[in-house]
């Protein structure tokens, strides 16, 4: 197994799996261009390359976007504080978010001055609303903080995230739309409409 650090590291893989439509099937061996699942290796990271110990080379690692936006994720402190959650504690709250950067490679913890909050940041507001709902059902009961945008210093200049947005929408909803949008401060940089839509 190739490290993002470059060093190699030998591992035994106990069991492969295929993937033959939906189910996971297990094998002897695959094939390039198979999609694969693999068990028995304990330390392994997002970003590193499983390959031949004859051949290290490992992938090149694609650059994950940075977060855009954070909250604070604050333990329950209201009065009806533990009538909804399994999950209260502050001690809950954090190995759960800290946990969920072993596969959430976009997402960002930080603990904070106070013990029972942290901050956390995402690519926007549906990747951390489908984290709080994720974590709600679990059963983890907790309070978030309003998003708040993170900023970008480069060269002494301050910079917003902005993200490039193609819509495709039938006419009547153009001008609902564009109030969405602009609600949101979006700059239109071209239009055209076809076949009854825009």
């Amino acid at each position: 197994m190739c490290k993002k650090d470059g060093s190699v590291e030998n591992v035994k893989i106990s069991r492969l799996y295929v993937f033959n439509g939906l189910k996971r099937i297990e094998a002897d061996s695959a094939m390039m261009g198979d999609i694969v699942a693999v068990s028995g290796i304990g330390n392994i990271n997002i970003g590193e390359t499983v390959c031949d110990i004859s051949a290290p080379e490992p992938l090149p690692f694609i650059d994950i976007d940075e977060p855009t936006i954070s909250m604070t994720f604050i333990v329950n402190n209201s009065p009806f504080a533990g009538r909804e959650g399994t999950f209260v504690t502050s001690r809950h709250l954090r190995d759960r978010l800290f946990r969920e950067l072993e596969t959430n490679v976009s997402l960002r913890v930080e603990e904070t001055d106070s013990p029972d909050s942290f901050k956390v940041s995402g690519r926007g507001e549906l990747h951390l609303s489908i984290l709080i709902e994720t974590m709600r059902r679990e059963g983890y009961e907790f309070q978030v903080s309003k998003p708040s945008v993170i900023y970008k210093e480069v060269n002494g200049e301050l910079y917003e995230p902005i993200e490039y947005l193609i819509i495709d929408v039938p006419e009547d909803f153009m001008g609902v739309v564009m109030e969405k949008l602009g609600s949101r401060k979006a700059e239109m940089v071209n239009m055209h409409s076809s076949n009854r839509a825009i």
